[in-house]
């Protein structure tokens, strides 16, 4: 959890583990293309890179994504080649929703902002499963990764 130094109080940021403390979570995932990524973002796996090497990359909404990028109160944001945690299947993470048009127990697609919805676009792939509903637009919900297409 993030501590907010303005009211000293423990907040909660995308990307940031939810729910429960031992979250599974691949580590030294290895950053490839040309897109920075940022803590929260969501991910698929990526070509090139050495062999033995999870390589991921910012998911389009077309793509079969991974997982999240995972919090991390050092570095919020990563170039290519950078070395990133991220929660795959079955974590619960923060993520924004991007309308109040989602309630608990509705499959979630993404848009290339990463912002969850529930919509049933053919083509994207899923993220997860809502736990939380949003209040308003851009609240940050429990999400259930359960990477999907």
């Amino acid at each position: 959890m993030a501590i907010k130094l303005t009211n000293r109080g423990i907040g909660k940021l995308a990307g940031m583990a939810a729910l429960l403390p031992n979250q599974p979570i691949f580590h030294n995932c290895r950053v490839v293309g040309e897109t920075a990524l940022k803590v929260g973002d969501i991910v698929a796996l990526a070509t090139g890179g050495a062999k033995d090497v999870l390589a991921v990359k910012k998911a389009a909404v077309t793509d079969l994504p991974l997982g999240v990028v995972a919090y991390g109160c050092i570095k919020t944001g990563y170039a290519t080649t950078d070395i990133v945690s991220v929660f795959p299947d079955n974590a619960c993470v923060y993520l924004p929703a991007k309308n109040v048009n989602i309630t608990r127990g509705a499959k979630l697609q993404f848009d290339a902002d990463g912002k969850v919805a529930a919509t049933t676009t053919a083509s994207n792939g899923y993220i997860g499963i809502a736990l939380t509903e949003p209040v308003a637009a851009d609240d940050l919900i429990v999400v259930q990764i359960k990477a999907s297409k």
